[in-house]
């Protein structure tokens, strides 16, 4: 809950499920979602002196490119196939031939509209609407059922995007289908009020507004003050990702890209683990301390990871625990490498640690090397960017200033309230977000560091084509 001074009133959460019923595929029960929301809100609303009338709207934020089908009714026909599922290999093989250039990969969304539309035809003729989770929220909040731009992959407002779908969705048979898909609103507009049942859920008044919303992408770009042309910054939550922002998509060769409006892109360089990683590996070796500590073990850890020297002795990690995105592979995993007896628990968790930077200087070094642009500063959010130990470690590796804001945990809940504010009319313009943020701190590279840290990367960047063989015979191509 946030005012109207952009001040954290209350706040609250709790975790969610992931199946994974066949290896590559990823999937969860939307319902599950909805319900910890309601209860959520209503502990969140428990905690404030607010009373429900006070309370000006709502709006959702929510990963991208989930398929959830839904009949006549309104039901739920199956799990949502989420964005980490890989399960449309032989699909987007076909599609990207169709194509005649690479359209992604069988986590990308079409290809697993192709696998459902084909290895469920029953369920694929009864589903009245195919929406993702944002669009799911709000149908269960208002009735109404409207996506938004960045979780819209069938039309667009900006006319090269809209063809570029167009030509996608002929090439995957789904042209006749595109009835099945909602149109979208723009993510500040009101797109209904809270019903009776939906409010009686949320412990919120009938009639409330509901705000568009988004992706958590656009959230965190806008909460990171970064959502302007040329804008770029870094966030290091459970994945983590670059962002750079763009016009149109032929401006930029990325991996991935999300719509903010008809005119601006974000170009995406993606990491499926982030601190994902990080919580992975602390709780393998620091499980005792973890559950002693609660939330201060990111601090015990950095008190530990202090210790070991940059370059953590010659151990270098792969953070790919969930696979990766190209040029890396989905069927690739984590691994340690160079580990010996005179290695300790420290010496992972740091190899860890950097490899998630190492990463990213590939990203950046790729992003600068397309766009002909030379980044001297680059700003962080997410949980991850709370660690100074961490946020050093970057700038070392990248050989540029990392720059934090002073609450990075909270920038995609920020983005949020932009979006709510400027629905609402609070906010009168996009630029009004970037002045909001202030910068909490600054690290700057050490040179001292730039050697090791330049042979370690050197060496990080050759696992993956040295194994990339292995990885097809172990885990099969996917």
């Amino acid at each position: 809950m946030i005012d109207q001074s952009g001040k954290v009133v209350a706040g609250g959460g709790t975790s969610y499920t992931v199946s994974h019923p066949k290896p590559g595929w990823a999937e969860q029960d939307p319902e599950e979602i909805w319900n910890h929301i309601c209860a959520t809100s209503q502990d969140v609303i428990s905690q404030s002196a607010v009373s429900t009338n006070e309370i000006s709207a709502v709006v959702f934020v929510a990963p991208w490119k989930n398929i959830i089908a839904l009949d006549d009714q309104g039901k739920v026909l199956r799990d949502s196939i989420i964005w980490m599922d890989a399960r449309a290999a032989e699909q987007a093989e076909r599609l990207n031939q169709s194509v005649g250039k690479f359209v992604g990969s069988g986590q990308e969304y079409w290809p697993r509209l192709m696998w459902m539309k084909e290895q469920e035809p029953e369920l694929w003729h009864r589903a009245r609407h195919i929406i993702g989770l944002n669009t799911y929220f709000k149908f269960r909040a208002t009735g109404e059922v409207y996506t938004e731009p960045s979780d819209d992959f069938i039309r667009s407002a900006n006319p090269e995007l809209n063809d570029y779908y167009q030509t996608i969705l002929k090439a995957a048979d789904l042209l006749t289908d595109t009835e099945k898909f909602p149109t979208a609103k723009d993510a500040t507009d009101i797109v209904g009020n809270l019903t009776e049942t939906a409010a009686q859920q949320l412990g919120m008044a009938v009639g409330t507004p509901v705000i568009g919303g988004f992706g958590d992408l656009v959230a965190i770009t806008w909460g990171a003050g970064k959502a302007q042309r040329g804008d770029a910054h870094l966030y290091f939550g459970t994945s983590s990702w670059l962002v750079s922002i763009i016009k149109n998509r032929s401006e930029l060769e990325a991996p991935l890209y999300f719509s903010i409006n008809q005119d601006k892109e974000g170009a995406v360089y993606a990491l499926q683990t982030g601190c994902l990683a990080l919580d992975w590996v602390i709780d393998q070796v620091y499980r005792t301390e973890r559950t002693a500590l609660g939330p201060d073990i990111y601090r015990f850890i950095g008190n530990e990871v202090s210790q070991i020297s940059p370059g953590s002795d010659g151990v270098i990690a792969t953070h790919w625990l969930s696979g990766e995105l190209a040029p890396l592979s989905k069927n690739a995993k984590g691994s340690f490498f160079n580990l010996t007896t005179n290695h300790d628990r420290r010496h992972m968790v740091r190899a860890m640690m950097e490899s998630v930077c190492f990463t990213h200087r590939r990203n950046i070094s790729t992003l600068q090397e397309h766009s002909n642009t030379q980044l001297s500063h680059i700003r962080v959010v997410g949980g991850g960017a709370v660690s100074d130990m961490w946020m050093q470690m970057l700038a070392d590796i990248l050989n540029i200033s990392v720059q934090v804001p002073e609450s990075p945990r909270y920038s995609g809940t920020l983005g949020a309230y932009y979006c709510a504010a400027r629905g609402l009319g609070w906010l009168n313009n996009d630029d009004a977000m970037g002045r909001e943020v202030n910068i909490g701190k600054v690290f700057t590279p050490n040179p001292a560091h730039r050697e090791i840290y330049d042979r370690n990367y050197r060496v990080y960047m050759k696992i993956h084509p040295a194994l990339k063989e292995i990885y097809n015979e172990l885990n099969g191509e996917y």
